[in-house]
């Protein structure tokens, strides 16, 4: 085994020890319980203030196209992924699929194993040393800083979803790309970023990441529309933005994907709603969060399953990392 499969293979294990140390684990737990706590308090606002009926008499149509922007959001994030790493290390956009499938599910677990499944996935089959899988993940929450940022401060300037609130939009993600391809052309990134500077210099893979995260965006405020339109609650275009972009950011959270997103989405959906009594307020707008959240689970989860079958032929016959490490 040569110094750099060496320096490789202990980087693996120390990684793996931190992904998986007590203090880690013992904090997602109790994000978990937290989760599931809050996720009762949002479903207990349901049962009391919702009204069940429109759920119940939902028009299909609306159901299709609630299922239909998860199907687009979870092909949009696999390719975020596959564009962004072309540049380094060309991997197969179906593969990135199937991998994206199967962290989505594993992060409904009570430890959140999406990130861990990954990391260990492109470590062990795609041979993908560890520092440039680190400049990988932090290339694509780089250009999803930079859209939700962009989103969030077009909203807050002009909350009125217009052609003005457009070209704020546009203008900053303009500014934003040109900067960071011009950060990465400096010479420090170029001598001592091994080739991982590119993931942000090339201009398919910078502005391809940007425009298919605006796509995410999309379709988040989409599936929201649609909760929205199920529940018949008086919404704008505004508001079921800035809800869309209040549920991709607590969809970040580190803490567990139970609870925290659900009931953020309800806390934010009071204080944009207004004509309803405060029971029926709580309740309909808890009706929204389950009604949204559930769009996503409903596809995340039964295709997931099935990913997940995938992920266990790749993984056992993949070599085992020495074996790599001696062929590399």
């Amino acid at each position: 085994m040569t110094d750099t499969s060496r320096k490789n293979t202990t980087a693996v294990e120390q990684t793996s020890t931190s992904l998986w140390s007590p203090r880690r684990i013992i904090t997602q737990l109790l994000g978990f319980a937290i989760g599931v706590a809050l996720l009762g308090w949002c479903i207990n606002n349901a049962i009391k203030g919702g009204d069940w009926s429109r759920i119940a008499d939902a028009n299909p149509l609306l159901v299709a196209a609630l299922l239909g922007c998860s199907v687009i959001s979870l092909l949009v994030n696999g390719t975020i992924f596959w564009i962004t790493i072309r540049p380094v290390q060309p991997l197969r956009w179906t593969d990135l699929q199937l991998v994206n499938l199967t962290t989505s599910i594993l992060n409904y677990a009570p430890i959140r194993l999406g990130l861990i499944t990954r990391i260990a996935y492109h470590i062990r089959v795609d041979r993908m040393p560890v520092v440039r899988l680190g400049g990988w993940f932090a290339a694509v929450l780089a250009t999803m800083g930079l859209c939700l940022g962009a989103a969030v401060v077009s909203t807050v300037l002009r909350p009125s979803f217009d052609w003005i609130w457009g070209a704020m939009l546009v203008g900053q993600l303009v500014l934003g790309g040109l900067f960071v391809q011009a950060l990465m052309s400096q010479s420090i990134f170029v001598r001592y970023g091994r080739g991982m500077h590119q993931m942000l210099a090339h201009p398919t893979a910078l502005w391809g990441a940007v425009g298919l995260r605006m796509v995410d965006i999309a379709a988040f405020a989409g599936r929201m529309a649609c909760a929205v339109a199920i529940m018949q609650l008086q919404l704008s275009a505004s508001d079921i933005v800035l809800l869309a972009l209040a549920t991709l950011a607590l969809t970040l959270n580190p803490l567990g994907r139970f609870g925290f997103r659900e009931a953020g989405v309800a806390l934010v959906a009071e204080r944009l709603a207004a004509g309803l009594s405060a029971d029926q307020l709580e309740g309909q707008m808890a009706q929204l969060a389950l009604v949204e959240s559930a769009g996503e689970a409903l596809v995340f989860i039964p295709l997931g399953a099935l990913a997940l079958l995938w992920y266990r032929h790749r993984w056992r016959h993949a070599p085992n990392a020495s074996d790599a490490s001696e062929d590399q």
